[in-house]
């Protein structure tokens, strides 16, 4: 369920972004809403792993020094037409939650 709501959110974020590009009136941040993510910093904390198995590349990887390898989550603008983000602030997960997530190919779906 939880994929299903992000899957929706990135596609209503890309589509305010590309009409702004082709207007090119403001900057595409400048009236988009920040998206909030979570997933994986890559070891070398230039790119994300998203929850919904999405790998994003984050345009100002300064932002993620020092979390290379941990689940964080983030809030960002997205620039879907070159799969970055740009990160506006971070916050390190705990990992340990009680309830695990379920995918689809999950062997409980399988039936």
């Amino acid at each position: 369920m939880k994929s299903i709501v992000l899957t929706a959110a990135l596609l209503l974020l890309a589509s305010p972004l590309v009409a702004q590009e082709q207007a090119k009136t403001t900057p595409a941040d400048a009236s988009a809403k920040a998206l909030v993510v979570s997933g994986k910093v890559s070891d070398d904390g230039k790119t994300l792993l998203t929850d919904i198995d999405s790998e994003w590349g984050v345009s100002n990887s300064e932002m993620l020094k020092g979390l290379e390898g941990r689940l964080v989550r983030v809030k960002c603008y997205v620039d879907s037409a070159a799969n970055k983000i740009r990160v506006l602030s971070v916050r390190k997960e705990d990992g340990g939650s009680k309830y695990a997530a379920a995918r689809q190919a999950d062997s409980a779906f399988r039936r």
